[in-house]
């Protein structure tokens, strides 16, 4: 009897731990193509804030970038900015107008491979989602 008893806790306990197991990992990853922050510097103008809803634009002329933007330089780009976008000075207070010529920096997630063949000048700015853009000081 005595047998018996601890066979029935042993199998009772059993299922309850195989329960609060933690899963494993998945096989592999999601399918959507993976985004990455681009980060511009350069030269900004054109610049229209993004009001009550609707949108704004800025033009940056690329003179710097970080690895993922390096053949962007010396490209001039047009983004659309919402009113998601920060737009900033240096010391991280929000500005409400840039002047043309001032340095500066945009700050964008957009995936990080575009189809083969694809001009990234043209085919970056209409699924850039800009996240920030800093004005530094007029040049």
């Amino acid at each position: 009897m005595k047998k018996l008893m601890i066979f029935l806790v042993a199998a009772l306990a059993l299922p309850t731990s195989v329960a609060f197991a933690k899963p494993s990992h998945p096989s592999k990853g999601g399918k959507s193509a993976p985004k990455v922050m681009y980060v511009l510097k350069g030269s900004l103008s054109a610049y229209t804030a993004a009001a009550n809803g609707s949108t704004g634009s800025i033009t940056i002329l690329v003179k710097h970038s970080n690895y993922h933007a390096k053949a962007l330089v010396g490209s001039s780009m047009t983004f659309t900015l919402t009113s998601q976008t920060r737009v900033t000075n240096g010391h991280g207070k929000p500005v409400t107008q840039i002047a043309d010529n001032t340095n500066g920096v945009v700050k964008f997630k957009a995936p990080l491979r575009m189809a083969k063949g694809t001009d990234l000048v043209t085919a970056l700015p209409t699924v850039a989602s800009v996240k920030h853009v800093i004005a530094q000081h007029h040049s």
